[in-house]
């Protein structure tokens, strides 16, 4: 089996650690590489996460350096405690000794798209700055790109304000840019995300497995289990969801939608606008999830993690 060629953009920060972990043990993709950018928390947390964790699961992947700050500096990274200080929780790492990538993140993007041909998917889990960086410097990218799977935005709703999701408020930008450059991209929203809960028994399961990258994902669940039971967000699998999408694609429902990113509003900067009933006139640029098979989405996720028993994938 050939397998499909993945780069993960992210800003690592708990469920991005987890979908990680999962790409790299699913068994159908092959991880390219990992750009580092500010969200989460800042951004020289993020790279540091990266390297240390594909490192403790046994992989080899390149981790780059990328945004140390939004397209225009206005939002820098998160004020909570939702991820921790350092943003794995209080999961503490061994540290690699194994180098960065010595390219910043826009060019491992380009030159990896480059080297695959026009197989290259994109998973993007943070915000966009990297993405929106690299197609700014490379206007032959799009064409580079087989898909872009992305968490951020809503149809309905938001958590930084009624109408905002985290990962687009950083950067909204950096998000029109991606969402106006023609790449085929999935969209998968906070709205659907809140669904994808997972449950002690799912850790239970997965520690299990008795593997580096099985004890990292179920240490990082019971950090989230902890934070849901001090009053702050439970076990939700946002940026798995998103890997989801391309690897579980049955455990979502969607629907080809147009979308723009408000970047002006006062109360609105960072919204998504779905035009779930065609009143724009735009043809539709985002395959937006809508709902999710909870059961299956979490059946996927526990036996991706569970085949860490098997090589990672570089």
């Amino acid at each position: 089996m050939q397998k499909r060629p993945f780069l993960i953009d992210c800003d690592t920060g708990t469920d991005d650690a987890v979908a990680i972990v999962a790409a790299h043990f699913d068994g159908r993709v092959d991880v390219k590489a990992i750009t580092s950018v500010n969200g989460n928390v800042a951004q020289h947390y993020v790279c540091r996460n990266n390297l240390n964790l594909v490192d403790y699961i046994g992989a080899d992947t390149p981790v780059a350096k990328g945004a140390v700050r939004p397209v225009k500096n206005l939002n820098l990274h998160s004020s909570d405690d939702t991820h921790g200080e350092t943003g794995m929780g209080t999961i503490v790492l061994p540290e690699s000794a194994r180098a960065f990538d010595p390219r910043i993140a826009t060019e491992v993007i380009y030159d990896t798209a480059r080297a695959c041909g026009g197989a290259l998917e994109l998973l993007v889990i943070g915000p966009m700055t990297n993405i929106a960086l690299a197609l700014m410097l490379h206007p032959e990218l799009p064409g580079l790109i087989r898909h872009l799977w992305f968490m951020g935005g809503a149809a309905v709703g938001g958590n930084v304000n009624t109408t905002a999701e985290f990962n687009i408020w950083v950067d909204p930008e950096a998000a029109r840019v991606v969402l106006e450059s023609g790449i085929p991209m999935t969209m998968v929203g906070l709205d659907v995300t809140l669904k994808a809960v997972m449950v002690e028994a799912d850790a239970a399961e997965i520690r299990a497995a008795g593997t580096p990258g099985a004890t990292v994902v179920a240490d990082l669940l019971d950090y989230m289990f902890r934070r849901r039971d001090r009053g702050g967000e439970d076990a939700v699998m946002h940026d798995a969801l998103a890997l989801g999408a391309a690897l579980c694609p049955e455990c979502l429902t969607c629907r080809d939608c147009y979308v723009a990113v408000e970047c002006d509003g006062s109360y609105t900067r960072g919204h998504t606008a779905v035009d779930l009933r065609g009143r724009s006139g735009e043809k539709p640029n985002v395959s937006v999830a809508l709902d999710i098979d909870v059961p299956k989405f979490r059946r996927w996720l526990i036996d991706a993690v569970k085949n860490s028993a098997g090589p990672a994938a570089k």
